[in-house]
């Protein structure tokens, strides 16, 4: 597991990543994803998928702020899991209104797969 915390200004940003099996990398973020944060996270995101998942998990659930750049970021990882046949998928989304809120209103939500829990997805992802 790879655990990153960045403070830009008042807002700061926590990273961690976990690869439960290969193939499946799951990334959770807490804190505010705006313009100053966004950047970090996506180098994070680079630097901890090198190995390109089948299955990419992103956990919001900690997320208490979710900007246009970060919109953009989620957005980015769709299009490079699709690039190279794996999946995104998004988690902590549902409930949490800043970034549930701002997905709908930026008409991205339709566009990803959301589920309810890491756990009940990897055990979909396993077949049971």
């Amino acid at each position: 597991m790879s655990d990153f915390i960045r403070s830009e200004g008042l807002r700061p940003v926590r990273c961690t990543a976990d690869w439960p099996r290969p193939g499946v990398c799951v990334v959770r973020l807490a804190g505010a994803l705006d313009m100053a944060t966004t950047p970090v996270v996506a180098e994070y995101l680079q630097e901890q998928t090198a190995p390109r998942p089948a299955e990419l998990i992103l956990d919001l659930a900690g997320v208490t702020l979710l900007a246009a750049t970060a919109v953009a970021l989620i957005v980015d990882a769709l299009h490079d899991t699709g690039e190279i046949h794996g999946r995104l998928h998004l988690v902590g989304v549902t409930g949490n209104r800043p970034v549930e809120r701002v997905l709908e209103l930026t008409r991205v939500r339709p566009l990803l797969d959301v589920h309810d829990s890491v756990h009940t997805l990897l055990e979909e992802l396993r077949g049971g």
